[in-house]
Protein backbone atom coordinates (compact mmCIF):
# COMPACT_ATOMS: atom_id res chain seq x y z
CA UNK A 1 0.00 0.00 0.00
CA UNK A 2 0.80 4.01 -0.60
CA UNK A 3 2.11 5.51 2.98
CA UNK A 4 -1.15 7.61 2.66
CA UNK A 5 -3.24 4.55 2.50
CA UNK A 6 -1.36 3.37 5.85
CA UNK A 7 -2.25 7.17 7.64
CA UNK A 8 -5.59 6.02 6.82
CA UNK A 9 -5.78 2.64 7.72
CA UNK A 10 -4.50 4.11 10.95
CA UNK A 11 -7.02 6.82 11.08
CA UNK A 12 -9.81 4.20 10.70
CA UNK A 13 -8.86 2.12 13.75
CA UNK A 14 -8.33 5.04 15.60
CA UNK A 15 -12.09 5.83 15.03
CA UNK A 16 -11.45 9.40 12.90
CA UNK A 17 -14.98 10.58 11.50
CA UNK A 18 -13.70 13.33 9.36
CA UNK A 19 -10.71 15.40 8.62
CA UNK A 20 -10.83 19.18 8.30
CA UNK A 21 -8.38 20.24 5.33
CA UNK A 22 -7.55 21.83 2.00
CA UNK A 23 -5.97 20.13 -0.87
CA UNK A 24 -3.32 20.81 -3.00
CA UNK A 25 -2.40 17.53 -4.98
CA UNK A 26 -5.60 15.84 -4.27
CA UNK A 27 -3.66 12.21 -5.22
CA UNK A 28 -1.64 12.85 -2.04
CA UNK A 29 -3.69 11.56 0.84
CA UNK A 30 -7.58 12.52 -0.24
CA UNK A 31 -7.81 9.68 -2.99
CA UNK A 32 -6.69 7.07 -0.38
CA UNK A 33 -9.02 8.27 1.75
CA UNK A 34 -11.67 8.48 -0.39
CA UNK A 35 -10.88 4.47 -1.99
CA UNK A 36 -10.12 3.19 1.56
CA UNK A 37 -12.16 4.62 4.20
CA UNK A 38 -15.82 5.79 5.23
CA UNK A 39 -14.01 9.16 6.51
CA UNK A 40 -15.16 12.39 5.26
CA UNK A 41 -12.76 15.19 4.26
CA UNK A 42 -14.38 18.55 5.37
CA UNK A 43 -13.18 20.79 2.64
CA UNK A 44 -12.34 24.40 3.97
CA UNK A 45 -11.68 27.89 2.25
CA UNK A 46 -8.11 27.52 3.85
CA UNK A 47 -5.83 25.58 5.40
CA UNK A 48 -5.89 27.53 8.53
CA UNK A 49 -9.55 27.22 9.01
CA UNK A 50 -8.71 22.93 9.14
CA UNK A 51 -7.04 23.48 12.20
CA UNK A 52 -9.62 26.00 13.61
CA UNK A 53 -12.55 23.45 13.10
CA UNK A 54 -10.23 20.75 14.24
CA UNK A 55 -9.41 22.56 17.54
CA UNK A 56 -13.47 22.57 18.30
CA UNK A 57 -13.95 19.28 17.49
CA UNK A 58 -10.97 18.02 19.55
CA UNK A 59 -12.77 20.18 22.76
CA UNK A 60 -16.15 19.21 22.63
CA UNK A 61 -15.18 15.18 21.66
CA UNK A 62 -12.06 15.28 23.98
CA UNK A 63 -10.74 13.11 20.83
CA UNK A 64 -8.05 13.49 18.50
CA UNK A 65 -9.33 15.79 15.63
CA UNK A 66 -7.29 15.84 12.53
CA UNK A 67 -6.60 18.17 9.85
CA UNK A 68 -4.15 18.07 6.82
CA UNK A 69 -2.30 21.14 4.76
CA UNK A 70 -0.27 20.32 1.34
CA UNK A 71 3.98 21.63 1.23
CA UNK A 72 5.11 25.21 1.73
CA UNK A 73 2.42 28.00 2.23
CA UNK A 74 0.01 25.43 2.95
CA UNK A 75 1.66 23.95 5.94
CA UNK A 76 3.09 27.41 7.32
CA UNK A 77 -0.88 28.84 7.57
CA UNK A 78 -1.39 25.91 10.08
CA UNK A 79 1.10 27.33 12.25
CA UNK A 80 -1.22 29.88 14.59
CA UNK A 81 -4.12 27.34 15.16
CA UNK A 82 -1.74 24.21 15.85
CA UNK A 83 0.47 26.92 18.33
CA UNK A 84 -3.12 27.62 19.93
CA UNK A 85 -4.34 23.77 19.92
CA UNK A 86 -1.10 23.33 22.00
CA UNK A 87 -1.44 25.59 24.51
CA UNK A 88 -5.33 25.02 25.17
CA UNK A 89 -3.82 21.28 25.28
CA UNK A 90 -6.19 20.11 22.92
CA UNK A 91 -5.10 16.91 20.83
CA UNK A 92 -5.08 18.08 17.30
CA UNK A 93 -3.15 16.10 14.30
CA UNK A 94 -2.14 17.85 11.41
CA UNK A 95 -1.05 15.45 8.50
CA UNK A 96 0.66 17.76 5.74
CA UNK A 97 2.31 16.46 2.56
CA UNK A 98 6.64 17.20 2.24
CA UNK A 99 8.74 18.05 -0.03
CA UNK A 100 10.10 15.15 -2.38
CA UNK A 101 12.73 13.18 -0.20
CA UNK A 102 14.49 13.30 -3.88
CA UNK A 103 14.85 17.00 -4.29
CA UNK A 104 15.14 17.89 -0.74
CA UNK A 105 17.53 20.98 0.34
CA UNK A 106 17.83 21.50 -3.29
CA UNK A 107 15.31 24.47 -4.11
CA UNK A 108 12.41 22.60 -4.80
CA UNK A 109 8.74 23.87 -5.22
CA UNK A 110 7.44 24.90 -2.16
CA UNK A 111 10.09 23.50 0.12
CA UNK A 112 10.15 24.16 4.10
CA UNK A 113 11.74 22.56 6.57
CA UNK A 114 7.99 21.82 8.03
CA UNK A 115 9.13 19.91 11.10
CA UNK A 116 11.96 22.79 12.45
CA UNK A 117 8.75 25.07 11.89
CA UNK A 118 6.23 22.72 14.06
CA UNK A 119 8.23 21.67 17.01
CA UNK A 120 7.92 24.67 18.74
CA UNK A 121 4.29 25.00 18.86
CA UNK A 122 3.38 21.57 18.59
CA UNK A 123 4.15 18.44 21.25
CA UNK A 124 5.52 16.53 18.54
CA UNK A 125 6.31 17.07 14.73
CA UNK A 126 7.57 14.10 12.54
CA UNK A 127 8.68 13.56 9.33
CA UNK A 128 8.33 9.76 7.59
CA UNK A 129 11.60 8.98 5.83
CA UNK A 130 10.80 5.22 5.98
CA UNK A 131 7.65 3.79 4.65
CA UNK A 132 7.64 1.12 7.40
CA UNK A 133 7.66 3.66 9.90
CA UNK A 134 4.46 4.99 9.17
CA UNK A 135 2.67 2.63 11.51
CA UNK A 136 4.56 3.51 14.49
CA UNK A 137 5.08 7.35 13.84
CA UNK A 138 0.97 7.19 13.40
CA UNK A 139 0.18 4.88 16.19
CA UNK A 140 2.52 7.76 18.24
CA UNK A 141 0.73 10.74 17.10
CA UNK A 142 -2.34 9.44 18.54
CA UNK A 143 -0.52 9.10 22.22
CA UNK A 144 1.61 12.14 22.17
CA UNK A 145 -1.87 13.86 21.14
CA UNK A 146 -3.65 12.61 23.96
CA UNK A 147 -1.41 11.94 26.82
CA UNK A 148 -0.09 13.56 29.36
CA UNK A 149 -0.83 17.40 28.60
CA UNK A 150 -2.50 17.07 25.42
CA UNK A 151 -1.29 19.23 22.59
CA UNK A 152 -1.12 19.46 18.70
CA UNK A 153 1.36 16.78 16.64
CA UNK A 154 2.55 17.27 13.26
CA UNK A 155 3.21 14.14 10.68
CA UNK A 156 4.74 14.76 7.26
CA UNK A 157 4.91 12.89 4.46
CA UNK A 158 7.79 13.27 1.52
CA UNK A 159 5.28 13.61 -2.20
CA UNK A 160 7.64 11.75 -3.82
CA UNK A 161 6.96 9.16 -1.30
CA UNK A 162 3.07 9.64 -0.55
CA UNK A 163 1.91 8.23 -3.84
CA UNK A 164 4.33 4.69 -4.25
CA UNK A 165 3.43 1.62 -3.26
CA UNK A 166 5.26 -0.38 -0.20
CA UNK A 167 5.33 -2.95 2.00
CA UNK A 168 3.49 -1.90 5.33
CA UNK A 169 3.30 -3.78 8.10
CA UNK A 170 -0.14 -3.86 9.64
CA UNK A 171 -1.82 -1.37 11.95
CA UNK A 172 -2.45 -1.53 15.44
CA UNK A 173 -4.19 0.76 17.22
CA UNK A 174 -2.34 2.30 20.32
CA UNK A 175 -3.82 2.14 23.68
CA UNK A 176 -5.39 5.41 24.21
CA UNK A 177 -5.22 7.81 27.19
CA UNK A 178 -3.48 7.07 29.85
CA UNK A 179 -4.75 8.13 33.85
CA UNK A 180 -2.64 8.10 36.38
CA UNK A 181 -3.25 8.74 40.26
CA UNK A 182 -1.79 11.67 43.02
CA UNK A 183 0.74 10.45 45.45
CA UNK A 184 -1.61 8.63 48.61
CA UNK A 185 0.33 11.15 50.98
CA UNK A 186 0.40 13.94 49.18
CA UNK A 187 -3.49 12.78 49.14
CA UNK A 188 -3.93 12.44 52.88
CA UNK A 189 -2.19 16.32 53.31
CA UNK A 190 -4.34 17.77 51.18
CA UNK A 191 -7.10 16.66 52.32
CA UNK A 192 -5.90 17.98 56.01
CA UNK A 193 -5.37 21.31 54.83
CA UNK A 194 -9.49 21.23 53.10
CA UNK A 195 -10.69 20.04 56.31
CA UNK A 196 -9.10 22.68 58.30
CA UNK A 197 -9.77 25.65 55.25
CA UNK A 198 -12.45 28.20 56.45
CA UNK A 199 -13.43 29.77 53.18
CA UNK A 200 -11.73 27.00 50.68
CA UNK A 201 -12.43 27.73 46.90
CA UNK A 202 -12.20 25.30 43.80
CA UNK A 203 -10.64 27.05 40.70
CA UNK A 204 -11.05 24.51 37.46
CA UNK A 205 -8.42 25.14 34.46
CA UNK A 206 -8.94 23.30 31.19
CA UNK A 207 -7.52 19.85 32.70
CA UNK A 208 -10.60 19.29 34.44
CA UNK A 209 -12.36 19.60 31.21
CA UNK A 210 -10.35 17.50 29.29
CA UNK A 211 -10.07 14.63 31.95
CA UNK A 212 -14.15 14.76 31.78
CA UNK A 213 -13.90 15.80 35.69
CA UNK A 214 -17.30 17.91 36.23
CA UNK A 215 -18.85 15.12 38.66
CA UNK A 216 -16.03 14.81 40.67
CA UNK A 217 -15.86 18.70 40.79
CA UNK A 218 -19.13 18.97 41.85
CA UNK A 219 -18.90 16.48 44.49
CA UNK A 220 -16.23 17.76 46.00
CA UNK A 221 -17.70 21.68 45.91
CA UNK A 222 -20.79 20.08 47.65
CA UNK A 223 -18.89 18.07 50.21
CA UNK A 224 -16.03 20.77 51.47
CA UNK A 225 -18.72 24.15 50.59
CA UNK A 226 -16.89 25.51 48.42
CA UNK A 227 -17.75 27.48 45.51
CA UNK A 228 -16.27 26.91 41.74
CA UNK A 229 -14.99 29.02 39.81
CA UNK A 230 -13.17 28.74 36.27
CA UNK A 231 -10.56 29.97 33.77
CA UNK A 232 -11.68 30.17 30.15
CA UNK A 233 -10.38 27.24 29.76
CA UNK A 234 -11.99 25.08 32.65
CA UNK A 235 -15.39 26.95 32.03
CA UNK A 236 -18.33 24.30 31.20
CA UNK A 237 -16.32 21.71 33.65
CA UNK A 238 -20.53 22.52 35.75
CA UNK A 239 -23.05 24.11 34.83
CA UNK A 240 -22.93 28.25 35.87
CA UNK A 241 -26.48 27.80 36.62
CA UNK A 242 -25.17 25.55 39.61
CA UNK A 243 -25.91 27.45 43.35
CA UNK A 244 -22.39 27.33 43.55
CA UNK A 245 -21.28 28.56 40.50
CA UNK A 246 -19.48 31.84 40.60
CA UNK A 247 -18.06 32.30 36.96
CA UNK A 248 -14.40 33.02 35.93
CA UNK A 249 -11.13 34.22 37.75
CA UNK A 250 -8.58 36.63 37.12
CA UNK A 251 -9.29 39.32 34.09
CA UNK A 252 -12.60 37.59 33.51
CA UNK A 253 -14.10 38.18 37.75
CA UNK A 254 -16.92 39.64 38.14
CA UNK A 255 -17.82 40.94 41.77
CA UNK A 256 -19.89 38.02 43.87
CA UNK A 257 -16.68 36.03 42.00
CA UNK A 258 -13.81 38.50 42.76
CA UNK A 259 -14.95 38.77 46.28
CA UNK A 260 -15.06 35.70 47.57
CA UNK A 261 -11.97 34.93 46.17
CA UNK A 262 -10.20 37.62 47.60
CA UNK A 263 -11.06 36.14 50.83
CA UNK A 264 -10.57 32.57 50.58
CA UNK A 265 -7.71 30.29 52.42
CA UNK A 266 -7.59 27.81 50.28
CA UNK A 267 -7.30 27.42 46.63
CA UNK A 268 -7.79 23.90 44.69
CA UNK A 269 -6.86 24.35 41.71
CA UNK A 270 -7.63 21.61 39.19
CA UNK A 271 -6.12 21.24 35.79
CA UNK A 272 -4.50 24.88 35.18
CA UNK A 273 -0.96 26.38 34.82
CA UNK A 274 -2.75 29.24 36.60
CA UNK A 275 -1.22 31.57 33.65
CA UNK A 276 -1.49 35.81 32.87
CA UNK A 277 -5.31 36.27 32.47
CA UNK A 278 -6.20 33.95 34.56
CA UNK A 279 -4.43 35.28 37.68
CA UNK A 280 -4.43 38.69 36.28
CA UNK A 281 -0.44 38.87 35.53
CA UNK A 282 0.06 37.31 38.77
CA UNK A 283 -0.87 39.61 40.82
CA UNK A 284 -4.20 38.38 42.04
CA UNK A 285 -3.98 36.08 44.72
CA UNK A 286 -5.64 35.94 48.28
CA UNK A 287 -3.64 37.38 50.90
CA UNK A 288 -2.42 34.32 52.92
CA UNK A 289 -4.14 31.35 51.06
CA UNK A 290 -2.74 28.44 50.43
CA UNK A 291 -2.87 26.47 47.56
CA UNK A 292 -3.63 22.75 46.24
CA UNK A 293 -2.18 22.08 42.84
CA UNK A 294 -3.70 19.16 40.69
CA UNK A 295 -2.52 18.57 37.66
CA UNK A 296 -1.64 15.81 34.84
CA UNK A 297 1.79 17.65 34.20
CA UNK A 298 4.49 17.61 36.81
CA UNK A 299 6.19 20.64 35.06
CA UNK A 300 2.76 22.33 35.66
CA UNK A 301 3.38 22.18 39.84
CA UNK A 302 4.97 25.24 41.12
CA UNK A 303 5.11 27.18 37.52
CA UNK A 304 4.08 30.73 39.07
CA UNK A 305 2.99 29.76 42.45
CA UNK A 306 4.64 27.27 45.06
CA UNK A 307 1.75 25.09 46.18
CA UNK A 308 1.50 23.52 49.81
CA UNK A 309 0.54 20.48 48.41
CA UNK A 310 1.20 19.06 44.38
CA UNK A 311 -0.68 16.76 43.40
CA UNK A 312 0.55 14.94 39.71
CA UNK A 313 -2.46 12.43 38.23
CA UNK A 314 -5.37 13.45 36.27
CA UNK A 315 -7.83 15.44 37.35
CA UNK A 316 -10.89 12.96 37.93
CA UNK A 317 -9.04 10.43 39.66
CA UNK A 318 -7.65 13.14 41.49
CA UNK A 319 -10.62 14.32 42.68
CA UNK A 320 -12.23 11.22 43.11
CA UNK A 321 -9.02 10.00 45.73
CA UNK A 322 -9.56 13.84 47.74
CA UNK A 323 -13.33 13.30 47.83
CA UNK A 324 -12.51 9.95 49.52
CA UNK A 325 -9.96 11.51 52.05
CA UNK A 326 -11.89 14.42 53.31
CA UNK A 327 -15.16 12.47 53.63
CA UNK A 328 -14.53 11.45 57.30
CA UNK A 329 -12.77 14.73 58.01
CA UNK A 330 -15.72 17.17 56.69
CA UNK A 331 -18.33 18.22 58.55
CA UNK A 332 -21.63 17.99 56.60
CA UNK A 333 -23.51 20.61 58.74
CA UNK A 334 -20.26 23.53 58.43
CA UNK A 335 -20.07 22.16 54.37
CA UNK A 336 -23.92 23.20 54.22
CA UNK A 337 -23.72 26.61 55.96
CA UNK A 338 -20.91 27.75 53.51
CA UNK A 339 -23.32 26.48 50.59
CA UNK A 340 -26.06 28.39 51.36
CA UNK A 341 -23.72 31.47 51.99
CA UNK A 342 -22.39 31.08 48.41
CA UNK A 343 -26.10 30.66 46.94
CA UNK A 344 -26.87 33.92 48.68
CA UNK A 345 -24.56 35.59 47.36
CA UNK A 346 -24.91 34.42 44.07
CA UNK A 347 -28.89 35.40 44.15
CA UNK A 348 -28.16 38.93 44.89
CA UNK A 349 -25.48 39.58 42.48
CA UNK A 350 -27.93 37.69 39.66
CA UNK A 351 -30.81 39.96 40.49
CA UNK A 352 -28.17 42.98 40.86
CA UNK A 353 -27.03 41.95 37.03
CA UNK A 354 -30.68 40.97 35.72
CA UNK A 355 -31.88 44.53 36.19
CA UNK A 356 -28.04 45.98 34.33
CA UNK A 357 -28.98 43.58 31.33
CA UNK A 358 -32.63 44.93 31.10
CA UNK A 359 -31.77 48.06 29.89
CA UNK A 360 -30.52 49.19 26.48
CA UNK A 361 -30.39 52.38 24.13
CA UNK A 362 -29.10 52.36 21.00
CA UNK A 363 -26.38 51.77 20.11
CA UNK A 364 -27.34 48.32 21.98
CA UNK A 365 -25.77 47.35 25.23
CA UNK A 366 -24.06 43.66 24.80
CA UNK A 367 -25.31 42.71 28.37
CA UNK A 368 -28.82 43.24 26.86
CA UNK A 369 -28.19 41.37 23.54
CA UNK A 370 -26.23 38.38 25.72
CA UNK A 371 -28.93 38.36 28.49
CA UNK A 372 -31.12 37.93 25.73
CA UNK A 373 -29.07 34.85 23.71
CA UNK A 374 -29.37 32.81 27.30
CA UNK A 375 -33.26 33.37 27.25
CA UNK A 376 -33.73 32.52 23.31
CA UNK A 377 -31.11 29.43 22.94
CA UNK A 378 -31.35 28.50 26.94
CA UNK A 379 -29.92 24.82 27.82
CA UNK A 380 -27.89 22.62 25.84
CA UNK A 381 -26.15 25.36 23.32
CA UNK A 382 -22.40 25.48 22.84
CA UNK A 383 -20.62 28.79 23.17
CA UNK A 384 -18.07 29.54 20.69
CA UNK A 385 -15.81 32.15 22.17
CA UNK A 386 -13.58 34.71 20.61
CA UNK A 387 -10.97 37.12 21.25
CA UNK A 388 -11.92 41.03 21.59
CA UNK A 389 -13.29 43.72 24.35
CA UNK A 390 -16.69 43.96 23.32
CA UNK A 391 -16.84 40.16 22.91
CA UNK A 392 -15.74 39.31 25.90
CA UNK A 393 -18.98 40.74 27.63
CA UNK A 394 -19.76 36.85 26.95
CA UNK A 395 -16.72 35.86 28.88
CA UNK A 396 -18.37 37.70 32.10
CA UNK A 397 -20.51 35.58 34.46
CA UNK A 398 -23.01 35.71 34.72
CA UNK A 399 -23.93 37.97 31.56
CA UNK A 400 -23.82 34.83 29.66
CA UNK A 401 -24.56 31.90 31.34
CA UNK A 402 -23.16 28.40 30.47
CA UNK A 403 -26.38 26.18 31.29
CA UNK A 404 -25.32 23.05 30.32
CA UNK A 405 -22.01 21.27 31.23
CA UNK A 406 -19.10 20.44 28.85
CA UNK A 407 -20.82 23.43 26.49
CA UNK A 408 -17.55 25.50 25.67
CA UNK A 409 -15.02 26.28 23.19
CA UNK A 410 -12.85 28.49 24.45
CA UNK A 411 -10.17 30.53 23.21
CA UNK A 412 -6.73 29.57 24.46
CA UNK A 413 -4.15 31.82 25.47
CA UNK A 414 -3.36 32.57 22.12
CA UNK A 415 -6.32 33.80 21.70
CA UNK A 416 -5.94 33.84 17.83
CA UNK A 417 -9.06 36.09 16.25
CA UNK A 418 -10.83 34.56 13.81
CA UNK A 419 -10.48 30.33 15.19
CA UNK A 420 -13.77 30.67 16.93
CA UNK A 421 -15.84 32.15 14.49
CA UNK A 422 -14.45 28.89 12.45
CA UNK A 423 -14.51 26.61 14.88
CA UNK A 424 -18.14 27.34 15.33
CA UNK A 425 -18.51 24.93 11.78
CA UNK A 426 -16.03 22.23 13.86
CA UNK A 427 -17.91 22.49 16.65
CA UNK A 428 -21.33 21.70 15.05
CA UNK A 429 -20.29 18.76 13.12
CA UNK A 430 -18.63 17.28 16.31
CA UNK A 431 -22.10 17.51 18.47
CA UNK A 432 -24.77 18.36 15.63
CA UNK A 433 -27.60 17.46 18.17
CA UNK A 434 -27.17 20.71 20.27
CA UNK A 435 -27.12 24.46 19.65
CA UNK A 436 -24.06 26.47 18.70
CA UNK A 437 -23.58 29.93 18.83
CA UNK A 438 -20.35 32.10 18.52
CA UNK A 439 -19.88 35.50 20.07
CA UNK A 440 -17.68 37.20 18.26
CA UNK A 441 -16.82 41.05 17.85
CA UNK A 442 -16.86 42.79 13.78
CA UNK A 443 -12.91 42.87 14.09
CA UNK A 444 -12.36 38.94 14.58
CA UNK A 445 -15.52 38.03 12.40
CA UNK A 446 -13.77 39.20 9.85
CA UNK A 447 -10.98 37.02 10.24
CA UNK A 448 -13.17 34.04 9.87
CA UNK A 449 -16.13 35.00 7.23
CA UNK A 450 -14.56 33.02 4.92
CA UNK A 451 -15.97 29.92 5.85
CA UNK A 452 -19.86 31.19 5.58
CA UNK A 453 -20.29 29.30 2.19
CA UNK A 454 -18.57 26.33 3.89
CA UNK A 455 -20.94 26.41 7.04
CA UNK A 456 -23.69 26.98 4.28
CA UNK A 457 -22.81 23.86 2.36
CA UNK A 458 -22.35 21.46 5.12
CA UNK A 459 -25.91 22.68 6.61
CA UNK A 460 -24.05 23.20 9.66
CA UNK A 461 -27.23 25.35 11.99
CA UNK A 462 -25.07 28.01 13.65
CA UNK A 463 -25.31 31.52 14.88
CA UNK A 464 -23.26 33.91 14.83
CA UNK A 465 -23.75 37.13 17.52
CA UNK A 466 -21.90 39.69 16.34
CA UNK A 467 -21.06 42.66 18.38
CA UNK A 468 -20.61 45.29 15.92
CA UNK A 469 -19.03 48.47 16.85
CA UNK A 470 -17.07 49.42 13.57
CA UNK A 471 -13.39 49.30 15.24
CA UNK A 472 -11.20 46.97 17.06
CA UNK A 473 -11.97 48.01 20.24
CA UNK A 474 -9.10 46.24 22.88
CA UNK A 475 -6.59 48.04 21.03
CA UNK A 476 -8.63 51.38 20.56
CA UNK A 477 -9.79 51.77 23.95
CA UNK A 478 -5.72 51.90 25.39
CA UNK A 479 -5.34 54.71 23.03
CA UNK A 480 -8.64 56.10 24.60
CA UNK A 481 -7.57 55.72 28.10
CA UNK A 482 -3.99 56.78 27.16
CA UNK A 483 -5.39 59.81 25.61
CA UNK A 484 -3.41 58.53 22.08
CA UNK A 485 -4.38 59.02 18.90
CA UNK A 486 -6.71 56.53 17.56
CA UNK A 487 -4.92 56.02 14.27
CA UNK A 488 -5.11 51.80 12.80
CA UNK A 489 -8.12 51.02 15.06
CA UNK A 490 -11.01 52.12 13.08
CA UNK A 491 -12.56 50.63 10.47
CA UNK A 492 -13.14 53.14 7.68
CA UNK A 493 -15.12 50.78 5.27
CA UNK A 494 -17.05 47.89 7.39
CA UNK A 495 -18.55 45.36 4.93
CA UNK A 496 -22.53 44.81 5.19
CA UNK A 497 -22.80 41.29 7.20
CA UNK A 498 -26.29 40.73 6.45
CA UNK A 499 -25.45 41.27 2.43
CA UNK A 500 -22.25 39.34 3.12
CA UNK A 501 -24.35 36.45 4.85
CA UNK A 502 -26.90 36.08 2.25
CA UNK A 503 -24.37 35.74 -0.76
CA UNK A 504 -22.75 33.10 0.79
CA UNK A 505 -25.56 31.28 1.42
CA UNK A 506 -26.30 32.10 4.64
CA UNK A 507 -28.87 34.07 6.73
CA UNK A 508 -28.33 37.80 7.36
CA UNK A 509 -30.09 39.86 10.19
CA UNK A 510 -29.10 43.41 11.47
CA UNK A 511 -30.22 44.60 14.65
CA UNK A 512 -29.89 48.04 15.54
CA UNK A 513 -32.67 48.42 18.23
CA UNK A 514 -33.38 46.61 21.63
CA UNK A 515 -37.42 45.04 20.37
CA UNK A 516 -35.34 43.56 17.28
CA UNK A 517 -32.99 41.68 19.86
CA UNK A 518 -35.07 38.69 21.08
CA UNK A 519 -37.24 38.23 17.78
CA UNK A 520 -34.27 38.18 15.75
CA UNK A 521 -32.37 35.61 17.95
CA UNK A 522 -35.95 33.55 17.67
CA UNK A 523 -35.69 33.73 13.80
CA UNK A 524 -32.17 32.43 14.49
CA UNK A 525 -32.75 29.62 16.32
CA UNK A 526 -35.61 28.85 14.02
CA UNK A 527 -33.22 28.96 10.74
CA UNK A 528 -30.23 26.89 12.93
CA UNK A 529 -33.05 24.12 13.32
CA UNK A 530 -33.45 23.81 9.28
CA UNK A 531 -29.56 23.83 9.00
CA UNK A 532 -28.83 27.05 8.05
CA UNK A 533 -26.54 28.76 9.18
CA UNK A 534 -27.00 32.48 10.31
CA UNK A 535 -25.11 35.55 10.82
CA UNK A 536 -26.67 38.52 13.70
CA UNK A 537 -25.45 42.21 13.07
CA UNK A 538 -25.90 43.81 16.11
CA UNK A 539 -24.96 47.64 16.53
CA UNK A 540 -23.72 48.00 19.91
CA UNK A 541 -22.17 51.14 21.96
CA UNK A 542 -18.47 51.15 21.71
CA UNK A 543 -16.14 51.17 24.75
CA UNK A 544 -18.59 49.44 27.08
CA UNK A 545 -17.36 47.16 29.05
CA UNK A 546 -18.18 45.25 32.32
CA UNK A 547 -16.68 47.10 35.53
CA UNK A 548 -13.91 44.58 36.25
CA UNK A 549 -12.63 44.62 33.30
CA UNK A 550 -12.88 48.37 33.12
CA UNK A 551 -11.25 48.26 36.86
CA UNK A 552 -8.32 46.22 35.28
CA UNK A 553 -7.12 48.34 32.40
CA UNK A 554 -7.67 51.79 34.17
CA UNK A 555 -5.31 50.49 36.64
CA UNK A 556 -2.49 49.94 33.62
CA UNK A 557 -2.87 53.03 31.71
CA UNK A 558 0.01 52.78 29.35
CA UNK A 559 2.28 55.65 28.87
CA UNK A 560 1.31 58.46 26.78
Amino acid sequence: MTIWHAVVEALKKEGVERVFGFPGNPRQFIRDLDLHSDIEFVLMRHEASGAAAAYASARLTGKPAVCFASPGPGAANLVTNLLEATCGSLPVIALITGVENSQNGMGAFQELDIVSMMKPVTKWAERITDPGQTPWTMRRAFQMAVNGRPGAVVVEVPQDMGAVEYDIPEYQAGIGKLKARPDAAAIEKAAELLAQAEQPLILCGSGAVSSGAGAEVAALAKLAGAPVMTTPGGRGIIAEDEPFALGQAGIYFTEAGEKYYQESDLIISVGSRLEAFSTIWWSAWPKDAKLIQLDIDPETISLNWQPEVGLVGDASNGLADLIEALAGRMAADKAQARLDRIAGIKSAYLAKVAQEAAESGTPLSPAYVLAAVNRVFGKNTILVSENGATDLWSYYWPYYQVLSEGCTVPMAEQTAMGLGVVGAIGAKLARPEQKVICVTGDGAFQMGMLELPTAAGLKTGVTWVVLNNGRLGWPQWHQVLGDLPQVGTNFTVNPDLVALAEAQGCVGLRVEKPEEVEPALAKALEANQQGKPVVLDFHTEAHKYSEHFVRVHTGRKPAK
